[in-house]
């Protein structure tokens, strides 16, 4: 019989040696994870930027290159920097930046272990990103050498290069660089310029609440900006009081004084024209730079880093602008000699820009208005406009051909007026006439309105109530967010009224979707980036089919015909290019014609969009401000094409003339002489010509015709006295307001008895 001794003498040993295996797995463990840290720390180490010097003192700035990679400009960011020594920086400008940004900055090395373990229990408790642990030093380095980007890789680089600072570089030098590296706002840099800029002091004159603003503005500095908002700013300052108390560099009857103290009393005061300071220093690329700017900010790449903060790290950017176009197209929209009249030589008038690839969508030149200048100016190019009967083509002929198959002699009755469904108003054609029988051809290159309405009501109920919605949306043209996403698409939407509101940029991309076959493609400016790093960083813009071939191919026929005799665009003429092109404006309501006493056939907006197989140009015209008697107006037809002249000057400089035309697909065929059908589609053997209608043109008002038709009883239905359109008879059409060139948003409820329509050409 065993000894029970003996046998738990044994289960003890056993457990022993058990926990003794399982506290060695455990250290082995613990070391392998140690030793592989280390190796992954050095391997990343190993890949961080060289340890610059240059880089340690001042921003560099970005270099913009073209699309033949050819350096075109450079962006320098902030104003001329007044550099600050660490031995003449106040004691109260060091304690304030130290209470804030460091407060052991002489005690640690590179890294504060002690606030690094308080960051990371704090961010366990408080959830990530709730408290941080960087070092001045650490700051420093990121801002000379690395990004934004947080992964262990930029953590690695940055503890390292962290530590050669260190080596390198005594605490009041390392100091000294964040004081006159840091950035403040407004394009300034260095504490000393930020004290100059916002308060016009020295350092020495600083109080304490100035002296705690400056330090606790870089820490969200466009958020915090005085000029932005001052109650964020003088909250920011008190912040840094709390902090300077609660480290003991002030008194608590200072930290009073402080908190009670008028943060705006010695502010500086600025328009935005003395805020512009991060311009460009070559101004025929201001425009293009500034969507540069955006897109960089906008793409997934880059969305988390300070722009800033991007422009100053020395990256080379490398675009799609054609410079020469670039400097013609912004040239010739700031010299107001081009323009006839001196309404359209007036600051009153503005004229903004797309031009973009037909078959790439790379953004080849814009100009946001004349003299454009970043923040001193709107970016029009990119700014919402009413886009008047631009839409035509987008929200209903387009989507019939898509949808019902239609032929491009599909023909719809024309009428002198009509009230479209759900609308106890009428609207009328430009001409306050009807013109019989027409064909969706002619409609379309004439511009009549009641057709199009008309279309886009069969389109609905034919194939779905959302699709002329969901046609746009496919273009880059979204109403689901138009007010705050409650919209509802109606007619008046067709003639550019209402919510049709988008920018020569998006005109510009929906159009060029025409003439490529179907496809659209969302306009680049950037193609890729050299970063601080030596390392491409490639820009991926959205593209995708948004319409069938044949449709856009239809379109793109029909819409040649605007420049043909009668149509809305044959006052100009660009012989040796195929090219096809839509006209637009936008009319004032009955009220506003009272007011101001405007002629009947005055205009708020002026559009024409064009394209060719190699370029899509749009361009948008119009006022700041309305005038009595039209002096802020275009009356008349010869003031209506101010935007095609433009186009028509642009267009024939930049082309190539190679011949080029855009292909047929094999998914269309020809029927009746040249009109098309969709292979296979039901109107396939709808060989008949149509017939032309004729008639005799009733007597109609002077006042509402424009002076400078000729011969227009003689002519047949298929001409345009006119390349404007009348408003219906409505007080609660969409107007143009005093100082401002877009139309106002109108009842996004659009209930049946509202009066909306404002009928555009």
């Amino acid at each position: 019989m065993k000894d029970p001794l003996s046998r738990n003498k044994r289960n003890k040993t056993n457990k022993k040696t058990l926990w003794k295996r399982i506290a060695l797995i455990f250290m082995m463990a613990a070391v392998s994870i140690f030793v592989l840290g280390i190796v992954v720390f050095a391997y990343f180490a190993s890949t961080a930027p060289a340890f610059s010097v240059e880089k340690l003192k001042d921003p560099i700035p970005s270099r913009v290159f073209d699309r033949n990679d050819e350096l075109v400009t450079t962006i320098y960011q902030g104003i001329e920097r007044e550099y600050i020594d660490i031995t003449d920086t106040p004691e109260l400008v060091t304690d304030a930046v130290l209470a804030v940004e460091d407060n052991r900055f002489y005690e640690h090395g590179a890294i504060d272990f002690k606030r690094l373990g308080g960051a990371v229990i704090s961010n366990i408790t408080g959830g990530f990103g709730s408290q941080g642990a960087s070092t001045i030093t650490q700051q420093v380095v990121k801002r000379a050498f690395l990004t934004e980007e947080k992964t262990i890789k930029r953590k690695a680089q940055e503890a390292y290069l962290s530590y050669r600072l260190e080596q390198e570089y005594a605490k009041d030098d390392i100091l000294e660089m964040y004081l006159n590296k840091i950035y403040y706002s407004d394009g300034i840099y260095g504490v000393r310029t930020a004290s100059l800029y916002y308060f016009d002091k020295e350092l020495d004159d600083l109080n304490l609440k100035e002296a705690a603003y400056l330090a606790g503005l870089p820490n969200l500095p466009n958020v915090y900006n005085l000029y932005v908002d001052a109650e964020a700013g003088n909250k920011r300052a008190n912040q840094v009081l709390a902090l300077m108390l609660h480290h003991g560099r002030i008194t608590e009857d200072e930290y009073n004084e402080g908190v009670n103290t008028d943060l705006t009393t010695n502010l500086v005061a600025r328009s935005d024209e003395e805020r512009s300071s991060t311009e460009p220093k070559d101004p025929q690329y201001a425009s293009y730079i500034n969507v540069v700017k955006q897109q960089l900010e906008q793409s997934d790449e880059f969305k988390n880093i300070d722009i800033s903060e991007l422009l100053s790290s020395g990256i080379d950017i490398y675009t799609n602008m054609d410079a020469n176009i670039q400097r013609t197209l912004q040239n010739t929209v700031n010299d107001r000699d081009f323009f006839y009249g001196d309404k359209f030589k007036s600051d009153d008038f503005n004229i903004a820009s797309s031009i973009i690839d037909t078959q790439t969508g790379a953004l080849i030149a814009i100009s946001g208005g004349r003299d454009y200048q970043e923040v001193v100016k709107e970016n029009l190019a990119i700014t919402q406009h009413n886009t008047g009967s631009t839409m035509k083509p987008i929200l209903s002929y387009a989507p019939a051909i898509e949808n019902m198959e239609v032929p491009t002699n599909y023909t719809i009755q024309d009428e002198y007026e009509y009230s479209p469904k759900h609308f106890e108003g009428k609207i009328y054609n430009y001409d306050n006439q009807g013109h019989g029988t027409v064909t969706i051809r002619d409609a379309l290159r004439k511009s009549y309105n009641i057709p199009a309405v008309k279309l886009f009501e069969e389109v609905r109920e034919e194939s779905g109530d959302n699709v002329p919605e969901e046609f746009a949306r496919d273009l880059g043209l979204d109403y689901s967010k138009k007010s705050d996403g409650n919209y509802t698409l109606t007619f008046n939407d067709v003639l550019g009224g209402n919510e049709s509101r988008f920018s020569p940029l998006q005109m510009a991309q929906a159009y060029a979707a025409f003439g490529n076959g179907g496809t659209f493609n969302e306009a680049g400016a950037v193609r890729y980036i050299i970063n601080s790093e030596n390392e491409q960083v490639d820009m991926e813009y959205e593209s995708h089919e948004a319409m069938k071939d044949s449709t856009a191919y239809m379109i793109t026929d029909m819409l040649k015909g605007t420049f043909q005799p009668y149509g809305s665009a044959d006052y100009i003429n660009m012989n040796g290019l195929n090219i096809a092109g839509k006209t637009g404006t936008t009319s004032y309501s009955d009220s506003l014609l009272t007011e101001y006493n405007l002629p009947s056939n005055a205009a708020k907006d002026a559009w024409f969009v064009g394209y060719t197989p190699e370029y899509t140009m749009s361009v948008w015209t119009g006022f700041t401000s309305t005038k009595r008697d039209g002096a802020t107006s275009f009356v008349g037809t010869q003031e209506h094409i101010t935007p095609q002249w433009f186009f028509q000057n642009i267009m024939t400089q930049i082309s190539t003339y190679n011949g080029q035309d855009f292909t047929m697909p094999e998914s269309v065929m020809r029927i009746g002489g040249n009109e098309l059908a969709i292979v296979n589609s039901s109107y396939q053997s709808n060989q008949n010509p149509i017939r032309r209608y004729y008639y005799t043109t009733p007597e109609v008002d002077n006042n509402s015709k424009d002076d400078s038709s000729e011969d227009e009883t003689s002519e047949p239905v298929d001409e345009p006295e006119d390349s404007e359109e009348n408003n219906s008879n409505d007080e609660n059409a969409t107007d143009g307001t005093e100082g401002d060139t877009e139309t106002p948003e109108s009842d996004s409820n659009n209930n049946e008895n509202q009066d909306n329509s404002n009928t555009n050409e």
